[in-house]
């Protein structure tokens, strides 16, 4: 095992807890292959079937569906150590829901199905890992479904007060681009753009560039 494949499953949640040695260990007892990806390159469309474990070793890929109204929403970013669709590889319906494009050139590790379960049985600590894992898929997406039915503000509020407690500061750092924000929120950039205007203008923010200062 190459050490930029090792550095990205010690990034895994997976392998959290796991030395790298233990991490060695335990996939010397299955077998796997690194997949490249170019940038552009389509991972999965909507609707194929999920058949293999799929953990990045390296690079970016985006998650997006589209909307009944045929705009494009990206759901998920994913870098190095994410796991790609966990929740359905096991799942009586299978089928990704999104398609999911390298926006970078990426690599990916991959297991079948049956490696992955020999993987989570060879010890306890990856098997809660495991557990852990899907149970915060579920709360995002609990998160996403309570989004649809909030205002544009409401949406924006909430992403702040999330950052804030994820960065533990008042002055957020934003990674994600104006149109990828939107398109995070399921809304039209110049209405966030809008709302963001809106919100300086009443003193509640200040922006600079991409980082965002909480006033109020």
């Amino acid at each position: 095992m190459d050490i930029d494949t090792l550095r990205g499953l010690s990034a895994c949640p997976l392998f959290k807890g796991l030395t790298d040695e233990e991490i060695m260990e335990a996939m010397h007892s299955v077998r796997y292959r690194v997949l490249t990806y170019k940038r552009g390159a389509l991972f999965a469309v909507a609707g194929d079937e999920c058949l293999h474990a799929d953990i990045i070793i390296s690079g970016e890929m985006t998650a997006s569906m589209m909307s009944p109204s045929g705009r494009i929403i990206t759901l998920n970013m994913h870098h190095s150590g994410n796991m790609l669709a966990p929740a359905f590889l096991f799942a009586a319906d299978n089928h990704y829901p999104v398609t999911v494009e390298a926006v970078a050139d990426t690599r990916v590790l991959r297991l079948m199905r049956t490696d992955m379960e020999a993987l989570i049985l060879s010890d306890s600590r990856i098997a809660l890992n495991e557990i852990h894992i899907l149970s915060n898929i579920v709360s995002f997406l609990t998160k996403k479904v309570s989004m649809l039915s909030m205002s544009v503000r409401e949406k924006v509020e909430s992403f702040f007060k999330e950052e804030q407690g994820r960065q533990q500061s008042r002055h957020l750092k934003i990674d994600l681009s104006r149109q990828a924000l939107a398109e995070q929120f399921g809304i039209q950039k110049y209405s966030l753009q809008r709302c963001l205007r809106e919100m300086q203008e009443a003193g509640e923010i200040l922006i600079e560039g991409r980082i965002v200062h909480l006033l109020k």
